[in-house]
Order: C-alpha cells, then structure tokens, then sequence
C-alpha cells in the first residue's frame, strides 16, 4: 500500500486508498479489502499521516465459540521526516524517509495496527450467552435442561453462614 507524496503539494490532502488484506500480508482473521483513509500533511521538512483502517475479519466467538463477521477498525498516526537526525529509534511511528524516495509505503503499519485493533476478548454479540458448562448447549438459540443448580460440596460452610441470621 503505498502513497505517492510527489504528486502533493505543500498543504493538507485527503487520500482513501483500498487494497486486499492478502496483498499486503494480512492473513487470517482479515479477508477482502482493506480501506484507509488518511489525512496527509505536508510541509517542506516532513510529512503528517493521520490515518483510519478498516479492515474485514472473520473471528470466534470466545463465549459460543460461533465464527461471526465483523469489521476492526483503527486509527494511527505516522510521521515521516526528511531529515535523518530527527529520527530516534524510540519512536515506533516516526520514520525518516529519503528525498529521493517518492512514496511512502504503509503497508507494515497498516498490517500491525490492524492486527493490535484485534479484540482481546472477540464476542458475535455483546448480549451472547455463550455455552451452558455442563452440557454444552449455545444458549443464544436454545435452552438447557442441566439442573440449574450443581451443588458443590466445597460451598457448604458458606451456605451455613448465610442460612445463620
């Protein structure tokens, strides 16, 4: 994924760029395309990408464990100088880029901050019941006929505490 900064003037430009996931190495959970709306500021010293991802994935549910669609989205900034001695390599999105370089290629940061947008805890829905423990059943599309309640002898003291008003 790549952007042509030559073809812009100093000033502020609006870019949305598309391209599939498989192109520019995104592997599962990501499928189809890839789109990114970026902001690019430019001035005579460096170059400013304010940008949003959006990105297609396929992910299992960690409640029901059902495979569900959804989109990841994510925003990030890059910023890219065309002096050397302004890079450190502390910062991971500040880069320097040559004056002979025409384009700045986005793929890697696009890929990496897809991949971190990423929920940690992937749920269909925000509702989802998830499986019964015992039985097994997705509790979203039906109901359980397990005993609603397991008596576990490890508790009895505790109910003894309770039932001692």
């Amino acid at each position: 994924m790549f952007i042509k900064h030559t073809n812009y003037e100093v000033g502020v430009h609006e870019i949305i760029l598309s391209e599939s996931a498989k192109s520019i190495d995104m592997l599962e959970p990501f499928y189809g395309d890839v789109v990114v709306e970026c902001t690019l500021e430019k001035t005579s010293s460096q170059i400013l990408l304010s940008c949003k991802t959006t990105a297609k994935a396929r992910l299992t549910c960690d409640r029901c464990n059902e495979e569900y669609d959804t989109e990841i989205k994510n925003k990030f900034n890059a910023l890219y100088f065309f002096d050397k001695s302004k890079v450190t390599e502390e910062d991971d999105d500040v880069f320097y880029i040559s004056r002979d370089n025409d384009k700045l290629d986005i793929s890697k940061i696009v890929r990496d901050y897809s991949y971190l947008a990423i929920p940690m805890k992937k749920l269909c829905r925000e509702d989802c019941k998830g499986l019964c423990p015992h039985c097994g059943a997705n509790l979203n599309y039906e109901k359980c006929t397990c005993e609603t309640e397991t008596d576990n002898p490890i508790w009895n003291k505790l109910k003894q505490l309770k039932f001692d008003d």
